[in-house]
């Protein structure tokens, strides 16, 4: 495995680690830089599992890889065809790092209307939600990641920009399924966009018929870095308390 994924894998680690929160915006930043320079190659990804997805009309119009989860954070990656969308839906409470690694993705992203100082909460049955409308961002390999948190562009919709396919690594923390302390476990919600005025609404609705994924393997070299990285840490921790 390339020791880049293993850096990127380790400061995710050292970054989502309630231990290390007063560090947090630092190593946040610092695992950003390091994922940026991510490519399909660090994930020993093979290019025709690019090329040969958008002559194949029977492949669902997005595929999902999964790499890593534990309570902390995930790791997986996105492909999307032709003119196929991940529709707009949200990450509630997460931060998040969506690094392209192929072809070039459109990312129309909105915030929700709070005040700096008002506490988040989750909704487990949103109706509508207050937002304003972010630039939209080109995301591609020789640019930067798009990023979201809790309170800035963490609802979004993502798009294949051009004629082909694109494909995105991202890392999510807390993962959707992870017990928060408070709030619980997280759900995925899809929404619909509704201008009233000058505001700016997401209007919550059922995962749209046209978005589903089928699931592309796992490089072995990419599952046991992970899990290899992961004993390490965890190893770590348990030394580090005793």
């Amino acid at each position: 495995m390339t020791t880049h994924f293993t850096n990127v894998l380790r400061q995710a680690f050292k970054t989502f680690d309630r231990a290390n929160h007063a560090s947090f915006n630092a190593n946040l930043q610092h695992l950003r830089q390091l994922t940026d320079e991510l490519t399909y190659r660090d994930l020993h990804l093979r290019e025709e599992l690019f090329r040969s997805a958008g002559a194949t009309s029977h492949r669902a119009p997005c595929s999902y890889m999964h790499i890593f989860e534990d309570e902390r954070f995930s790791m997986s990656l996105f492909i999307v065809r032709g003119a196929s969308v991940i529709p707009l839906h949200d990450h509630p409470m997460m931060f998040g790092l969506l690094r392209c690694i192929w072809g070039q993705l459109r990312v129309d992203s909105f915030s929700q209307v709070i005040g700096p100082e008002e506490p988040l909460t989750y909704d487990p049955h949103p109706a509508v939600v207050k937002v304003k409308a972010e630039e939209p961002s080109l995301v591609t390999p020789a640019g930067p990641c798009a990023t979201l948190t809790p309170r800035k562009r963490n609802y979004h919709q993502i798009a294949q920009f051009g004629n082909g396919v694109a494909a995105f690594f991202d890392i999510l923390s807390p993962p959707y399924d992870a017990d928060m302390p408070t709030f619980g476990p997280r759900q995925c919600r899809f929404y619909r966009v509704k201008a009233d005025g000058n505001q700016v609404q997401l209007h919550c609705i059922p995962s749209p018929d046209t978005y589903y994924c089928d699931v592309v393997d796992t490089p072995e070299s990419v599952v046991q870095a992970a899990f290899q990285c992961a004993d390490e840490v965890y190893a770590e921790n348990a030394s580090g308390t005793q």
